[in-house]
C-alpha cells in the first residue's frame, strides 16, 4: 500500500476533529508531502478550519499576473499547494498547468503535475510528463522515484523494486525510496529487509508516523509483537486523532496476548461518547470486523457471554444471511435448540456461549459471520 492508501483510509474515517490551525507558511509541509509519488490526501489544520469554520481560516493565495516568470511560477505552485491541502486535486493540477504555461522548463511544476495526474488516475498524462522529466532531470531522485511509483500501479512490483534500489544506491538519503522499498519488502515477505530501511528512515526522521507504522508491521511479521506496540504508540502520539493507530495497537496487543490492553483499545474505538457525536465515522463493515476481533480476544479471556454479544452485533451487519450461517454452524456442532431463522434469540446466544468453549466450533462460527 502506498502513502496514498494510508492517508485515504484516514480521510475516509474522519474530517471533523477541531484543531486550531497553525500558520501555513508552507502548505505542502502541512500534509507531510514526500516530494515524490502520489500526492497525499492528509487531514491538516487548514482543511479542518476551512471545512468546520472552527479556528482562523487559511485563505486561498491570490493569483499574481505581474512580476517575473519565477515569481509567477512560485505563486501558481503556492496556489496548487493550497488546493492540495483542501483535497481538490483537479484544481491543483490546473494551477500546475498554468505554471508550466509560464515556464515549460520548470521541473518542480512538471513533477507536481505528473504526481497530481497519478493521484487523479490519469496515467497517460503522468507518463507523458515523466518522459519529459526523465530527459530534463535524469538524475533527480524525486523524478525517478515518481516514475518507479507509477510502475506499482501496473502492477510491476519487481521492476519498481529494482528502480527504488537503484535510486537508493545513488541517493542513499532518499527516504521516500527507502519507504517504498520497505513496503515492497513487506509485501514480498521480507520483513527483515523492510526493517533495515525503516530503521534508517526513523534515525533520520524520528517523528515519521508512517515509517513507525510500517516498522510495527515488520516487527509483528517477525514475531516481535510487544516491541511493535512501542512504535504504534509513537505513531499514535504523532496523529492522536487517527483511530487506525488505536486499531493497530489493539491488534498488536492481541497478537502479544496482552488481552486486557487489546480489549481496552477495541473498546475505545467502538465506543460512542455519551451525549456526543461518534468518535469516528465508521462504516458498518469496519465496525463488524472490529467486533469480531474483540470477540476473538474475549474468547481467549474466556469471557464467553460478552464475546457472544459482539458476534451477534457483528452478524447484524450482514443481516439475516450472516446470522443464518452462524445458526447452521451451531446446529452442525450439535446445538439442536438453535433456531434456523436468521434472528437473534436467547437460544442463539446460549449456543454461542457454549460453542466458544470449543475451539473447532468457535472457529467455524467466526468464519461464518
Amino acid at each position: 500500500m502506498t502513502r496514498t492508501g494510508l492517508f485515504a483510509s484516514a480521510v475516509a474515517v474522519s474530517l471533523w476533529f477541531a484543531v486550531a490551525p497553525a500558520a501555513a507558511t508552507n502548505l505542502l509541509a502541512e500534509i507531510n508531502d514526500p516530494g515524490a509519488g502520489f500526492v497525499p490526501a492528509q487531514i491538516g489544520p487548514c482543511l479542518i478550519a476551512n471545512k468546520t469554520h472552527k479556528g482562523p481560516p487559511c485563505p486561498e493565495p491570490q493569483a499574481k499576473t505581474d512580476g517575473n516568470n519565477a515569481a509567477r511560477v512560485a505563486n501558481r505552485l503556492d496556489r496548487a499547494g493550497w488546493f492540495i491541502v483542501m483535497q481538490d486535486f483537479a484544481k491543483a493540477r490546473d494551477e500546475a498547468d498554468l505554471a508550466i504555461g509560464i515556464d515549460g522548463l520548470s521541473v518542480p511544476a512538471r513533477l507536481l503535475r505528473a504526481r497530481l495526474s497519478m493521484t487523479l488516475n490519469d496515467t497517460v498524462a503522468a507518463e507523458r510528463d515523466l518522459a519529459i522529466l526523465r530527459k530534463q532531470a535524469p538524475d533527480n531522485p524525486d523524478v525517478m522515484a515518481t516514475a518507479a511509483t507509477l510502475l506499482l500501479t501496473k502492477p510491476a512490483d519487481l521492476e519498481a523494486l529494482r528502480e527504488f534500489h537503484q535510486i537508493i544506491v545513488a541517493h542513499p538519503d532518499h527516504l521516500y525510496s527507502r519507504e517504498q522499498r520497505a513496503r515492497l519488502a513487506l509485501k514480498m515477505g521480507r520483513a527483515d529487509a523492510a526493517l533495515a530501511d525503516l530503521n534508517i528512515i526513523l534515525d533520520a526522521r524520528p517523528g515519521d508516523s508512517i515509517a513507525r507504522d510500517l516498522r510495527a508491521q515488520a516487527m509483528q511479521a517477525l514475531g516481535r509483537d510487544v516491541a511493535a506496540v512501542a512504535d504504534i504508540k509513537a505513531a499514535q502520539a504523532e496523529e492522536p486523532e487517527n483511530f487506525l493507530r488505536t486499531v493497530e495497537r489493539a491488534d498488536a496487543y492481541a497478537k502479544a496476548e496482552r488481552d486486557e490492553l487489546a480489549v481496552k483499545d477495541y473498546d475505545k474505538v467502538l465506543t460512542i461518547l455519551d451525549g456526543g457525536a461518534p468518535l469516528y465515522a465508521m462504516p458498518d463493515n469496519m465496525r463488524a470486523k472490529l467486533l469480531v476481533k474483540r470477540a476473538y480476544v474475549l474468547v481467549h479471556m474466556r469471557r464467553f457471554d460478552r464475546a457472544a454479544e459482539d458476534v451477534v452485533m457483528a452478524a447484524r451487519v450482514g443481516g439475516v444471511p450472516a446470522a443464518l450461517r452462524a445458526q447452521i454452524k451451531l446446529r452442525r456442532a450439535g446445538f439442536a435448540d438453535v433456531p434456523l431463522d436468521g434472528k437473534d434469540s436467547p437460544e442463539l446466544r446460549k449456543g454461542l456461549i457454549a460453542c466458544f468453549g470449543q475451539n473447532t466450533c468457535f472457529q467455524g462460527v467466526m468464519k461464518a459471520i
